[in-house]
């Protein structure tokens, strides 16, 4: 496979370390771009000379630098590749603002229904899914200590209704009514606790609140646990943590979900619940039961890297998007001779 040099345009540690560091295990030289000045970005294209730009998502400091994207891929004649993980929830209001202002040669989306959605806009796209990078997170083994019953990982996100408040109802409220401590790390869970009032009808306590999270420190926090409750923001989609809680090797209830039923079997690599009521129950029979849970946490992270790691999700796009950037250096070679010999 023809391997290429890639510029990340991004400073977030869960984009360089997951996809990131998965395209550099395939053999592409990799660097990013933590500085969001624009002198300083352009700098690094030029001593870098990429050959790919890869942007990721939704971030208040790339959306304020979308117009001068396709300035710099012009200038620098980068292939600019989007990853759209806020699809399919947020299409509307953040994809397509990203597609119609930065011009995205290419788009992976984590939903296949909006494949479509952007060929019709002429761009072409591809499915690529949140994964798994085991070189990030280490398997759960008997010797790690679980100083934690129950841990969230993750931020409120409840700015828009989704089913991600139905999954908070499910698994991590009713606990919070018992006072059964959860363990929390992410942001907005102090700052929104009246929202988080208004919806669910109480407040998590400020000591069970341990803020941001390194990205790197999650799979400590997944590996010293219990007991992890995986939130899901959708029906149809999996988050990355879900891939990644399993990949750990560690024990996690979630939400039954048709898209985690297609992937995973019940009480074999995960265990489902269908209301707060099942969730206690499931609670108060795994915790005392450490051999079992190592099992099927051994059983998930096994499925993971047979079917979900970022490495054989990259080799199965990675031919159109070959071809597609062959084509784009032919075509831009074949410009810039014009513009230099007219």
């Amino acid at each position: 496979m023809k391997t290429f040099k890639i510029f990340i345009l991004d400073h977030r540690s869960y984009c360089i370390n997951s996809i990131g560091d998965s395209l550099a295990q395939l053999g592409h030289q990799v660097s990013f771009q933590s500085s969001w000045h624009d002198e300083e970005i352009e700098a690094g294209i030029a001593y870098f000379r990429p050959d790919i730009l890869l942007t990721v998502g939704f971030n208040r400091r790339l959306f304020r630098y979308l117009e001068r994207i396709p300035v710099l891929c012009k200038k620098y004649r980068l292939f600019h590749i989007y990853w759209a993980t806020e699809d399919l929830i947020n299409h509307l209001d953040w994809s397509l603002t990203f597609i119609q202002r930065g011009k995205p040669d290419l788009v992976w989306t984590i939903h296949p229904a909006c494949i479509a959605k952007y060929e019709k806009l002429g761009v072409p796209a591809a499915y690529l899914n949140f994964a798994f990078n085991p070189r990030i997170f280490p398997a759960k083994t008997k010797r790690d200590k679980e100083i934690y019953d129950l841990t969230f990982v993750g931020s409120t996100h409840i700015f828009k209704e989704t089913y991600r408040i139905e999954s908070l109802k499910q698994l991590l409220f009713p606990l919070l009514q018992q006072k059964k401590k959860v363990d929390i790390w992410g942001i907005g869970w102090k700052k929104e606790a009246a929202k988080i009032k208004s919806i669910f009808g109480c407040t998590v306590p400020s000591e069970w609140v341990h803020g941001f999270l390194p990205y790197k420190k999650t799979a400590n926090v997944y590996r010293s646990s219990k007991i992890v409750l995986g939130v899901q923001n959708a029906v149809d989609q999996l988050t990355q943590r879900t891939f990644e809680i399993l990949g750990s090797g560690a024990f996690m209830i979630t939400n039954r979900t048709k898209a985690l039923e297609e992937l995973f079997t019940d009480q074999k690599e995960l265990v489902f619940t269908n209301s707060p009521e099942e969730t206690l129950d499931l609670i108060n029979y795994f915790l005392p039961r450490p051999e079992l849970r190592l099992k099927i946490g051994q059983n998930a992270r096994k499925k993971i890297l047979q079917d979900h790691t970022y490495k054989q999700r990259l080799q199965k796009v990675w031919p159109q998007t070959h071809t597609l950037i062959l084509q784009h250096q032919f075509s831009s070679k074949s410009n810039w001779h014009k513009v230099d010999c007219p």
